[in-house]
C-alpha cells in the first residue's frame, strides 16, 4: 500500500473471498494517520492472524541504517540497532519464560524475525539522508502490534490479531497507525509518537510528582510486618529530612502468589491493619501485587483451574514466571490468568476495590502484567490477546476507583495507556552496578540506565515514568559513591517518580541533604516536562556516554552526562549539541559544582547534572 496520500484524507478498500479490508488516510499532526477496518462479507466465519502494511522509508536499499528496537514491556531493552545486521537475536533459542517476558511472540514468523523487529514503534534513520521516519501504532486498545526493518527501504507494520473469530456480518477495526517524516533528531520523533498516542488514548498524566519510599531494594521477599514497621517509624520521624507521600509494600507480604488479600506468618497483622497504619503516620499506603500471575498452592488456583491461559495441545496452564520464593510448592512456576474469563474479571473488580476502599491502600502498584497476554488458549476466543491485557487493566481501574495511583511494571507498553498512572519503564536496578560475578545475567543498575535515557521521551505524555529506586544507603550496597550518584542524576534528570527503597537506619542527615536536592531538581524538570519533554540527547546511541537533557522556562536546560563505561571518559561540550550558554556541572557524588568549559571529565560510572543559562 502506498501511504503517500494528498492533502485532506483519501481512502481505499480491496475484497478478495468475502474478506474487505478498507483503510482511510488522513494528514494530521504532522504526518499520516492509517484507520483500517477488515469485514467479513462471507457466509462463514473466518480466523485473522495479522493485518500488515508495507510503508515505503525513501531509503536506497543499499544505504547504511539504523532502527530503534523498542522493547516490548516494561523491562524490555530498547535502543539502536543496525539495519541489516544480525539475522538472529539471543532470545530465538531462549527458554519459553524469557521470550513470553520480552517478545509480543514467543515464536516470530519466519518473516518478521526477532533481531529486526521492534514493539510498537520505530524510527529509521539513514546516514546519506536528512530526514528519519517514524512508524508506529497510536492505538494499541485492539491488538499488540510489531514494525521490522529488515532492509533500509521497507517498514512491515503489523497488528497481531491471534487467530481471533470474525464472524459473518462482522467488522474489526485495526489500531490507527501513525507515519512521519522529519529532520528532527530521533527523542523528538520519538516524543512526537508518545504525544499523538497519549492523546489518543486518554493518557492519564496529570497525577502530582511521586515521591516514596519502597521495601523492595533493601529487604527484598525477606520483609516483615516488624521491618517495615520499623522503617515507618522512622520515615515518619525523619520526615523534614525525607520529604515522602508514598510507603509502599512490595513483594513478601501475601500468603501464596495470587492471594493478594491475605498475609503470610511474617504479617500477623493483616494488611487492613497495616494499611491503617501507614495512613495514620501521615502517608499514602502503597501495595505491591502481581494481579496476572498465580501458582499452584494459591487458594485462587486451587479453586479456580479454570481461570487461566492454557496451552491448546494439553490444556494445562501456561508458565509464565519462575521465582522459588513465591511459592512452597514443588513447582516453582507461576501460571498466567485469563482476563477474557468473565469471572475472574468481576474477581478483579472485587479484589481492588477491598485493596483500596477497606485496606485503604491507594498507591496500586501492579507487576508481571505481560501474563494476561502470555500465548494460549482463552476462555474469549474473539479477543486478542492485546485485548485481553487490557480488559485485565480496565477491571482492575474499575474495582480500585479513579483516585487511586496505578503504576504499571513488567507491562507491554501499548495496552496500559489510559489506565495507569505510572510505569516502570526498564529493568529493575539493583545494589550493584553491572552483571553478578556468575555473569547470570540479573537486574543490574546500569541496564536500568540505559532504558531511564531511552524512553524518557514517555513521561508526562504517556504517564509518569517510574525509573525505578534510588538506594541511597553506602553500607550494605556494592554500589560505590559514584555510581549511587550516577543512578540518582539518571533517575532525576528523566523527571520522573522518586522513590527510595533503604533500610532508614542506614541513612543520614548526608543522605537527606542529597535526597532533598535531588528531589527539588527532580520536581523542577518534571514540571518543565509538562511542556517540553524529556529528550535522550542521542536516542539511537550505543556508546558508553550517554545523556538527557529538558528545556526549562527561563529559556535555559538541565541536562544529565552519564559515563557506563569501565573507563574514563573526557567529553567535548560541542559534541553535546547543547546549544551553548553558560554551564555548570553539579558532581552529586562529592556535592560539588564545577564551571564547565570545553571539556568534561567523567570517572567510570558517574554521571554529571549540568544546567545550562542561555
Amino acid at each position: 500500500m502506498d501511504l503517500s496520500a494528498p492533502a485532506g484524507s483519501s481512502e481505499s478498500s480491496a475484497v478478495y473471498d468475502g474478506v474487505s479490508f478498507s483503510a482511510r488516510l488522513e494528514n494530521a499532526i504532522g504526518g499520516t494517520i492509517v484507520r483500517a477496518t477488515i469485514e467479513n462479507r462471507g457466509a462463514d466465519a473466518i480466523r485473522l492472524t495479522a493485518a500488515i502494511f508495507e510503508l515505503e522509508t525513501g531509503f536506497a536499499p543499499s544505504a547504511p541504517a539504523r532502527f530503534f528496537k523498542h522493547g516490548y514491556q516494561s523491562w524490555s531493552a530498547s535502543g539502536g540497532y543496525d539495519v541489516g545486521g544480525s539475522q538472529t537475536h539471543p532470545r530465538d533459542t531462549a527458554n519459553f519464560i524469557t521470550r513470553v517476558n520480552h517478545q509480543s511472540e514467543t515464536t516470530r514468523p519466519s518473516e518478521f524475525p526477532e533481531a529486526q523487529t521492534s514493539e510498537l514503534f520505530t524510527i529509521v534513520e539513514s546516514g546519506t539522508a536528512a530526514e528519519r521516519i517514524l512508524a508506529g501504532f497510536i492505538g494499541a486498545t485492539t491488538s499488540l502490534s510489531t514494525l521490522t526493518v529488515s532492509s533500509p527501504e521497507k517498514i512491515a507494520a503489523r497488528a497481531i490479531l491471534d487467530d481471533v473469530t470474525l464472524a459473518p456480518g462482522t467488522h474489526r477495526k485495526i489500531d490507527p497507525l501513525f507515519i512521519a517524516t522529519a529532520d528532527e533528531s530521533a527523542a523528538r520523533l520519538a516524543a512526537r509518537w508518545a504525544d499523538a498516542t497519549g492523546r489518543w488514548m486518554n493518557a492519564r498524566v496529570s497525577a502530582p510528582f511521586q515521591r516514596g519510599w519502597c521495601s523492595w531494594y533493601h529487604y527484598f521477599h525477606a520483609i516483615t510486618e516488624d521491618a517495615l514497621r520499623a522503617n515507618l517509624k522512622s520515615l515518619e520521624a525523619m520526615r523534614s529530612e525525607f520529604p515522602l507521600d508514598v510507603v509502599q509494600l512490595d513483594d513478601g507480604f501475601q500468603s501464596a502468589l495470587g492471594d493478594w488479600d491475605t498475609t503470610n506468618a511474617k504479617f500477623p497483622g493483616g494488611l487492613k491493619k497495616i494499611g491503617g497504619e501507614i495512613r495514620a503516620a501521615g502517608f499514602k499506603a502503597g501495595i505491591w501485587t502481581a494481579p496476572f500471575l498465580a501458582a499452584r498452592d494459591s487458594r485462587l488456583m486451587i479453586d479456580h483451574p479454570d481461570w487461566f491461559i492454557t496451552r491448546a495441545e494439553t490444556g494445562e496452564p501456561v508458565r509464565a514466571g519462575h521465582n522459588a520464593n513465591w511459592t512452597t510448592s514443588d513447582d516453582k512456576f507461576a501460571y498466567a490468568l485469563d482476563p477474557s474469563n468473565p469471572a475472574f474479571v468481576a474477581h478483579l473488580r472485587h479484589l481492588f476495590k477491598k485493596l483500596t476502599r477497606d485496606f485503604g491502600f491507594s498507591y496500586l502498584k501492579l507487576d508481571f502484567l505481560y501474563a494476561a497476554a502470555a500465548s494460549g488458549r482463552r476462555h474469549d476466543p474473539h479477543l486478542t490477546r492485546g485485548e485481553t491485557l487490557r480488559h485485565g487493566l480496565e477491571a482492575i481501574r474499575a474495582g480500585a476507583g479513579d483516585d487511586a495511583f496505578i503504576l504499571g511494571c513488567g507491562c507491554p507498553i501499548g495496552q496500559a495507556i489510559g489506565v495507569v498512572d505510572g510505569m516502570r519503564i526498564g529493568p529493575d536496578v539493583s545494589p550493584f552496578w553491572g552483571k553478578t560475578a556468575s555473569g547470570a545475567g540479573d537486574p543490574s543498575t546500569v541496564y536500568a540506565l540505559d532504558a531511564i535515557i531511552a524512553r524518557s521521551f514517555m513521561h508526562r505524555r504517556l504517564w509518569l515514568n517510574d525509573p525505578d529506586c534510588l538506594m541511597l544507603r553506602a553500607r550494605e550496597t556494592r554500589l560505590s559513591a559514584d555510581e549511587r550518584a550516577a543512578l540518582a542524576a539518571t533517575i532525576i534528570a528523566s523527571g520522573g517518580m522518586l522513590l527510595i527503597s533503604d533500610d532508614m537506619s542506614l541513612l543520614d542527615a548526608e543522605a537527606g541533604k542529597l535526597f532533598r536536592a535531588v528531589a527539588k531538581i527532580a520536581e523542577e524538570i518534571d514540571s518543565n516536562a509538562v511542556r517540553e519533554p524529556v529528550l535522550a540527547l542521542d536516542l539511537m546511541a550505543t556508546g558508553d556516554v550517554r545523556g538527557m537533557i529538558t528545556e526549562t522556562s527561563d529559556g535555559g536546560a538541565i541536562a544529565m552526562i552519564l559515563n557506563r563505561g569501565d573507563s574514563p571518559a573526557r567529553v567535548q561540550t560541542s559534541d553535546l549539541k547543547l546549544d551553548g550558554g553558560e554551564m555548570v556541572a553539579l558532581d552529586l557524588a562529592f556535592d560539588e559544582k564545577i564551571e564547565v568549559f570545553d571539556t568534561i571529565d567523567l570517572p567510570p560510572h558517574s554521571a554529571r547534572i549540568l544546567r545550562i543559562k542561555r
